[in-house]
């Protein structure tokens, strides 16, 4: 394969007075948040990444091109160092003229102390049924790179949200395919990609029945069962489904399944019924109760084994922006609270998008989550518990 380089020329925000500074710098917020706004690369910024590194050290990435399907849109990589307030200026890592790259996903092996990269690459302007997703390592902590390098070339691989380590010494990567299969109803689908052998071997397993369901986000709870949050490609609701297997098989939640029987028991009539009804329903990705605007979302555990999800509480729009709070491993969310309701800046945007969050917690409590800003940017917030909760 042939990797050409494709020069960009910087972009200027050209923000003024009246907006935020697009300087990387931490600032605090009146609402006991602190944020900063990245300094954008070039025009079009969005789907950003974000990992910890062993030394405390925040790493992101995000696609930062002309537009989202440009040729040379770029992956771009910056890092935020311990007890700094200053992000660094984004470096470009992977960009290839003719392509657009897009959704990086950032993994740091303990194991081996590498820094992975991942990130798909389609034709420019051509959408996502032919894309693939490709592959880059550091072993200096995103100092220095290797050669970006084709990792899945089955046409319409995507990567979306965080890798995170499998019970056997492996990892599961959710990532989705676009091509549209017969077997899922020409729908795009979610997969569950396991790594072993320190990432040298893969094997895909399609996520049985979760045509129209996306960008898996996986989270490990308390009693090490898996739970997965999907994108509605019908803009509805968020699914869910729940692993005991290390996510070879998802059910309905046992929530759910209780709630199921317990009605269903009161018809003796209906027993039979029950019985074969529930085996068909709890093989199935099930719907929550919160919205989807088709949008990309995530969740992270936190220390406390509590859950915390980003998403766009809306079916329409990508505004506002939520970060939610569940103490019941992602069962209900009794805790919600906007981490963005309308522009930062003093006049309202056309079209305002605040999207695709990435979230995690550091050992110090704090919850870090980098965002979409208008695709001028991306801004970074960092919040904690209580703070969601209604407290700063």
């Amino acid at each position: 394969v042939l990797v050409l380089v494709l020069v960009l020329v910087p972009f200027t925000s050209g923000t003024t007075g009246q907006q935020p500074a697009f300087d990387g710098k931490l600032r605090a917020e009146k609402d006991g948040s602190t944020v900063a706004y990245m300094i954008p690369p070039y025009k079009s910024n969005h789907a950003a990444t974000l990992e910890v590194l062993p030394d405390g050290t925040l790493a992101a990435a995000w696609f930062s091109g002309e537009a989202e399907e440009a040729s040379g849109c770029a992956i771009v990589f910056a890092t935020l160092p311990p007890q700094s307030e200053q992000w660094t200026a984004a470096a470009t890592l992977s960009q290839r003229l003719g392509y657009s790259n897009q959704n990086p996903v950032l993994y740091y092996d303990n194991t081996t102390a590498l820094l992975h990269l991942f990130h798909s690459q389609a034709p420019a302007n051509a959408g996502e049924s032919h894309s693939a997703i490709w592959h880059l390592q550091s072993a200096d902590h995103g100092k220095s790179w290797t050669t970006p390098a084709p990792f899945l070339t089955a046409p319409g691989a995507f990567p979306r949200n965080r890798i995170i380590p499998s019970l056997d010494a492996g990892v599961i990567f959710p990532i989705y395919n676009a091509s549209n299969s017969p077997a899922f109803d020409n729908k795009n689908y979610a997969i569950m990609d396991f790594g072993r052998h320190n990432l040298s071997q893969w094997t895909l397993q399609p996520v049985k029945d979760s045509a129209n369901l996306v960008q898996p986000s996986v989270v490990r709870l308390a009693n090490s069962s898996l739970r997965a949050y999907f994108r509605d490609r019908r803009a509805q609701h968020i699914y869910t489904a729940t692993s005991h297997d290390d996510a070879r098989t998802w059910t309905v939640s046992l929530k759910r399944k209780h709630l199921f029987l317990s009605y269903f028991k009161k018809k003796r009539k209906l027993r039979l019924l029950t019985v074969s009804l529930f085996l068909f329903l709890a093989k199935h990705p099930e719907a929550t109760d919160l919205p989807n605007n088709n949008a990309g979302i995530e969740a992270n555990v936190l220390a406390t084994g509590d859950v915390v999800l980003v998403y766009n509480p809306t079916t329409k729009d990508r505004n506002p922006l939520t970060i939610a709070l569940s103490v019941d491993g992602g069962a209900d969310w009794k805790y919600h609270r906007n981490l963005q309701d309308g522009d930062s800046l003093s006049g309202s945007a056309s079209s305002l998008e605040f999207s695709y969050p990435t979230v995690l917690q550091t050992r110090d409590e704090n919850i870090h989550i980098l965002y979409t800003y208008d695709r001028l940017t991306i801004k970074y917030k960092r919040v904690t518990a209580s703070w969601i909760k209604g407290g700063v």
